[in-house]
């Protein structure tokens, strides 16, 4: 383990550096969204846009029954729009399901 010696510097100006250090860090750091996510083909297919989401196919599917995603066809396939796809995302939040009318089960 390393020991780091601070003689000489008072704790508040120890602490105004850390801060400096962090804001620097924190604003030249790149944007919140993976690269790999934002970047990429437009149009997906329903297995690729599943791959991104981490989800199934037919969930895709049921997304777009529910209208939260929107599909579209070119040439009898279906595909979805990735700027689209994120976009839904973000509108999304999840919340936990309610207990049924007993409150929870117990074995």
């Amino acid at each position: 383990m390393q020991t780091i010696l601070t003689s000489g510097v008072t704790y508040s100006q120890l602490l105004d550096d850390l801060r400096a250090i962090i804001r620097h860090e924190v604003s030249s750091s790149g944007p919140a969204v993976p690269t790999d996510i934002a970047t990429g083909p437009e149009l997906l297919t329903v297995r690729e846009a599943a791959a991104l989401l981490d989800i199934c196919q037919q969930t895709v599917h049921d997304f777009a029954r529910r209208g939260l995603i929107t599909k579209h066809r070119l040439g009898g396939r279906v595909y979805l729009k990735r700027s689209e796809l994120l976009a839904s995302l973000q509108r999304q939040h999840r919340t936990a399901k309610p207990a049924g009318k007993g409150g929870t089960r117990r074995a």
